[in-house]
């Protein structure tokens, strides 16, 4: 079980290594927030180390979700335009989608919860992301990054595997045993089912 101390823990330091938080998302650089947030969790401990993946981990899991993977459709894939009608392409890439949902988590708490209960939210005018580059797979593999920077002995992946071990009913984000919620809608049918965020993405692809 997560605490809510835990997981005050994971979004504080998510937000405290976002520079561009304030809102000059313009200036927003992947890679900067991934290398500031890996050094400020390589002067944690190792246990807080551990809370983070778990923390992070579960919140992969609960964005693993058939309305998560619409939105990467609208904002990743391409479209045509048969006559005003907006058809998407069906792909999903399966580790494009985990980078996706790495890039959602950086954006912090208030973006995770709204984006998770209704995906609309993307166009509710509180966000400007560039979504020319919506995937941060640096993310996966922080917490083990963090510890070889906090202890050069330590072993590559101890974080990752002490979740693995000591937590199994954690699902792995790339696990096979992972599935949607429900059938992931494509074509033709998201921009019936999201009129205004479909609408407004298409404005700036």
């Amino acid at each position: 079980m997560t605490t809510q101390e835990e997981k005050d823990f994971f979004w504080k330091i998510i937000q405290q290594s976002n520079k561009k938080i304030k809102g000059n998302w313009d200036e927003y650089d992947i890679d900067e927030h991934i290398d500031d947030l890996t050094e400020r969790l390589a002067k944690k401990s190792k246990p807080q180390l551990i809370v983070f993946e778990k923390v992070f981990q579960k919140s992969m899991n609960k964005l693993d979700t058939a309305e998560i993977a619409e939105l990467s459709i609208i904002l990743e894939n391409s479209y045509t335009n048969h006559n005003g009608k907006i058809v998407f392409e069906d792909y999903i890439s399966t580790d494009g989608f985990i980078y996706f949902r790495c890039w959602l988590i950086l954006k912090g708490k208030a973006f995770f919860d709204e984006i998770l209960a209704d995906i609309n939210a993307f166009v509710n005018g509180k966000y400007s992301f560039n979504i020319g580059d919506t995937s941060a797979e640096g993310l996966l593999y922080l917490s083990d990054q963090a510890n070889l920077m906090r202890n050069s002995d330590a072993e590559e992946f101890e974080i990752s595997d002490f979740i693995r071990e000591n937590f199994p009913e954690i699902i792995h984000y790339d696990s096979l045993q992972n599935e949607f919620n429900r059938a992931v809608a494509s074509g033709d049918a998201l921009a019936s089912m999201y009129p205004k965020l479909v609408g407004e993405i298409i404005k700036i692809k």
